[in-house]
Protein backbone atom coordinates (compact mmCIF):
# COMPACT_ATOMS: atom_id res chain seq x y z
CA UNK A 1 0.00 0.00 0.00
CA UNK A 2 2.81 2.48 0.67
CA UNK A 3 1.45 4.32 3.41
CA UNK A 4 4.72 5.00 4.80
CA UNK A 5 7.06 5.08 1.80
CA UNK A 6 7.67 8.89 1.75
CA UNK A 7 8.48 9.10 5.40
CA UNK A 8 12.31 9.70 6.24
CA UNK A 9 13.88 8.91 9.02
CA UNK A 10 14.73 11.97 11.93
CA UNK A 11 17.22 12.82 14.65
CA UNK A 12 16.69 13.48 18.20
CA UNK A 13 16.62 16.76 17.19
CA UNK A 14 14.65 16.49 13.95
CA UNK A 15 16.06 16.77 11.22
CA UNK A 16 16.49 14.53 8.15
CA UNK A 17 18.42 11.62 7.92
CA UNK A 18 19.31 10.54 4.52
CA UNK A 19 20.46 6.81 4.07
CA UNK A 20 20.78 6.95 0.51
CA UNK A 21 24.35 6.16 -0.85
CA UNK A 22 25.47 7.51 -4.16
CA UNK A 23 23.67 7.24 -7.39
CA UNK A 24 24.49 7.57 -11.37
CA UNK A 25 22.42 11.17 -10.60
CA UNK A 26 24.96 12.28 -8.33
CA UNK A 27 27.70 11.21 -10.81
CA UNK A 28 25.72 13.02 -13.68
CA UNK A 29 25.77 16.09 -11.80
CA UNK A 30 29.40 16.55 -11.31
CA UNK A 31 30.46 15.14 -14.71
CA UNK A 32 27.87 18.16 -16.46
CA UNK A 33 29.23 20.77 -13.83
CA UNK A 34 32.57 20.46 -15.08
CA UNK A 35 31.90 20.53 -18.32
CA UNK A 36 30.05 23.41 -18.14
CA UNK A 37 32.54 25.45 -16.33
CA UNK A 38 36.09 26.10 -16.43
CA UNK A 39 38.56 26.49 -13.71
CA UNK A 40 37.29 23.60 -12.07
CA UNK A 41 39.05 22.01 -9.04
CA UNK A 42 38.05 19.02 -7.03
CA UNK A 43 38.11 18.66 -2.46
CA UNK A 44 37.35 15.12 -1.38
CA UNK A 45 35.44 15.76 2.03
CA UNK A 46 35.63 12.71 4.26
CA UNK A 47 32.72 11.07 5.84
CA UNK A 48 32.17 12.25 9.59
CA UNK A 49 29.15 11.98 11.94
CA UNK A 50 26.74 14.21 9.90
CA UNK A 51 27.56 13.63 6.42
CA UNK A 52 28.66 10.98 3.87
CA UNK A 53 32.05 11.33 1.83
CA UNK A 54 31.42 14.01 -0.64
CA UNK A 55 33.17 15.40 -3.89
CA UNK A 56 32.60 19.24 -3.80
CA UNK A 57 33.95 20.96 -7.31
CA UNK A 58 34.47 24.49 -7.37
CA UNK A 59 34.80 26.73 -10.49
CA UNK A 60 36.92 29.73 -11.11
CA UNK A 61 34.61 32.08 -9.57
CA UNK A 62 33.13 30.00 -6.75
CA UNK A 63 30.28 28.71 -8.10
CA UNK A 64 30.37 25.05 -6.64
CA UNK A 65 28.08 22.09 -6.26
CA UNK A 66 28.91 18.98 -3.79
CA UNK A 67 27.58 15.37 -4.33
CA UNK A 68 27.99 12.19 -2.90
CA UNK A 69 30.79 9.74 -3.92
CA UNK A 70 30.86 5.89 -2.29
CA UNK A 71 33.98 6.17 -1.16
CA UNK A 72 36.85 8.95 -0.51
CA UNK A 73 39.08 6.65 -3.09
CA UNK A 74 36.24 6.44 -5.76
CA UNK A 75 35.78 10.14 -5.39
CA UNK A 76 39.01 10.60 -5.87
CA UNK A 77 39.68 8.37 -9.24
CA UNK A 78 36.64 10.19 -10.67
CA UNK A 79 37.74 13.62 -10.30
CA UNK A 80 41.29 12.65 -11.65
CA UNK A 81 40.42 10.07 -14.26
CA UNK A 82 36.75 10.99 -15.62
CA UNK A 83 37.05 14.59 -15.19
CA UNK A 84 40.95 15.08 -15.58
CA UNK A 85 40.63 18.07 -12.79
CA UNK A 86 43.05 18.78 -9.85
CA UNK A 87 41.54 17.04 -6.51
CA UNK A 88 42.49 18.04 -3.23
CA UNK A 89 41.60 16.22 0.27
CA UNK A 90 39.73 18.78 2.19
CA UNK A 91 41.59 17.64 5.70
CA UNK A 92 44.95 18.91 3.70
CA UNK A 93 44.28 21.59 1.33
CA UNK A 94 41.39 24.22 2.66
CA UNK A 95 38.78 24.68 0.63
CA UNK A 96 39.44 28.02 -1.69
CA UNK A 97 37.58 31.25 -0.17
CA UNK A 98 36.29 32.19 -3.42
CA UNK A 99 33.19 29.60 -2.92
CA UNK A 100 32.25 31.08 0.49
CA UNK A 101 32.50 34.86 -1.06
CA UNK A 102 30.58 33.43 -4.26
CA UNK A 103 28.09 31.85 -1.43
CA UNK A 104 27.66 35.00 0.43
CA UNK A 105 27.10 37.33 -2.80
CA UNK A 106 23.95 35.16 -3.79
CA UNK A 107 22.86 35.33 -0.30
CA UNK A 108 23.03 39.37 -0.16
CA UNK A 109 21.63 39.32 -4.04
CA UNK A 110 18.51 37.14 -3.02
CA UNK A 111 17.94 39.71 0.03
CA UNK A 112 15.07 41.15 0.25
CA UNK A 113 14.07 44.62 -1.14
CA UNK A 114 14.19 45.99 2.93
CA UNK A 115 17.88 46.38 2.07
CA UNK A 116 17.28 48.98 -0.71
CA UNK A 117 15.67 50.84 1.60
CA UNK A 118 17.76 51.30 4.82
CA UNK A 119 14.95 53.52 6.86
CA UNK A 120 12.73 50.86 7.31
CA UNK A 121 13.23 48.30 9.63
CA UNK A 122 13.11 44.62 8.75
CA UNK A 123 10.31 43.25 10.76
CA UNK A 124 11.42 39.28 11.48
CA UNK A 125 8.43 36.53 11.87
CA UNK A 126 8.46 34.90 15.13
CA UNK A 127 10.29 32.00 13.99
CA UNK A 128 13.23 33.55 12.61
CA UNK A 129 13.26 35.70 16.05
CA UNK A 130 13.12 31.97 17.91
CA UNK A 131 16.24 31.26 15.19
CA UNK A 132 18.50 34.08 16.05
CA UNK A 133 17.82 33.14 19.90
CA UNK A 134 18.87 29.42 19.17
CA UNK A 135 21.73 30.35 17.37
CA UNK A 136 22.77 33.38 20.23
CA UNK A 137 22.61 30.40 23.22
CA UNK A 138 24.58 27.64 21.10
CA UNK A 139 27.10 29.99 20.06
CA UNK A 140 26.66 31.50 24.15
CA UNK A 141 27.24 35.07 22.67
CA UNK A 142 25.81 38.33 23.92
CA UNK A 143 22.53 38.93 22.46
CA UNK A 144 22.03 40.76 19.47
CA UNK A 145 20.29 44.06 18.28
CA UNK A 146 16.47 43.59 17.82
CA UNK A 147 17.38 43.91 13.59
CA UNK A 148 20.94 42.34 13.13
CA UNK A 149 23.03 42.78 10.30
CA UNK A 150 23.41 39.91 8.16
CA UNK A 151 27.33 39.99 9.07
CA UNK A 152 26.30 39.35 12.96
CA UNK A 153 24.03 37.13 11.89
CA UNK A 154 26.95 34.94 10.20
CA UNK A 155 29.70 35.52 13.12
CA UNK A 156 26.97 34.22 15.60
CA UNK A 157 25.66 30.96 13.17
CA UNK A 158 29.73 30.22 12.53
CA UNK A 159 30.07 30.27 16.59
CA UNK A 160 27.18 27.86 16.73
CA UNK A 161 28.59 25.67 14.19
CA UNK A 162 31.73 25.50 15.47
CA UNK A 163 30.00 24.81 19.37
CA UNK A 164 27.77 22.53 17.72
CA UNK A 165 29.83 19.93 15.40
CA UNK A 166 29.38 16.34 16.42
CA UNK A 167 33.32 15.70 15.68
CA UNK A 168 34.05 18.16 18.49
CA UNK A 169 34.14 17.99 22.01
CA UNK A 170 31.11 19.03 23.42
CA UNK A 171 29.09 18.91 20.34
CA UNK A 172 26.21 16.72 19.85
CA UNK A 173 23.94 15.68 16.81
CA UNK A 174 20.88 17.35 18.29
CA UNK A 175 22.58 20.30 18.66
CA UNK A 176 24.35 20.89 15.15
CA UNK A 177 20.23 19.95 13.98
CA UNK A 178 19.03 22.58 15.61
CA UNK A 179 21.64 24.82 14.48
CA UNK A 180 21.37 23.91 10.54
CA UNK A 181 17.23 24.54 11.04
CA UNK A 182 17.78 27.92 12.38
CA UNK A 183 20.35 28.69 9.53
CA UNK A 184 17.58 27.21 7.02
CA UNK A 185 14.55 29.65 8.21
CA UNK A 186 17.24 32.49 7.93
CA UNK A 187 18.43 31.52 5.24
CA UNK A 188 22.47 31.25 6.23
CA UNK A 189 24.58 29.58 3.36
CA UNK A 190 27.18 26.72 5.27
Amino acid sequence: MGLFRGRKARTAGGAAVSDRGSSRADLDALREFAETRRGVEAWIEPQTSVTHTTLLLVAHDGESIRRRVASAQAGHDFARKKLRIPVYDSNLVPIPSRKREYDLRKVRSAAPAAAAAPAAAVRRSPRELRAIMTLESIAGADPLPDDPSFDDLMRVYKKARSQAHPDRLGGAREKWDTVEDAARVLGLPD
